[in-house]
């Protein structure tokens, strides 16, 4: 199903690709391991959106390269301030791999970054329980 999707994309005309696009692309791309078919995509977007980087660095953590996933964040974050979304991302990977050390200081991060978002806060401490249970 991952391979039918990606191959409709590269039907569609260079002009005609957007943020949605390339999004509902990489999700494809994660949801069916094809991580390699996801680094080209993304490697190839002129105008990378916060969106895009978030699903990017799923992607990658559902793939449990996680320093790959954290370079991307590292990147994103040279020119923009944190997204919680992409750390609810790498904790979600973290946690599927069950990974405690790394859900931890995930956690442990967004707590630094993110201390008035209770929200993605609440999330994350759920996610980490996960890990523990």
């Amino acid at each position: 199903m991952g391979m039918q999707a990606i191959a409709l994309f590269h039907q569609i005309p260079r002009e005609l690709l957007g943020e949605a696009t390339y999004v509902c692309a990489l999700n494809a791309c994660s949801h069916s391991g094809l991580v390699g078919e996801a680094r080209l995509i993304f490697k190839n977007i002129e105008m990378k959106t916060m969106r895009i980087y978030s699903t990017m660095i799923d992607c990658l953590s559902r793939a449990s390269a996680f320093d790959q996933a954290q370079e991307l964040i590292d990147e994103y974050e040279r020119n923009h301030s944190p997204e919680s979304t992409m750390y609810m991302a790498l904790l979600s990977g973290a946690r599927n791999a069950k990974n405690v050390y790394l859900s931890q200081n995930i956690y442990d991060r967004m707590k630094k970054l993110f201390p008035e978002r209770k929200d993605p806060l609440v999330s994350a401490a759920v996610l980490l329980a996960n890990v523990y249970a």
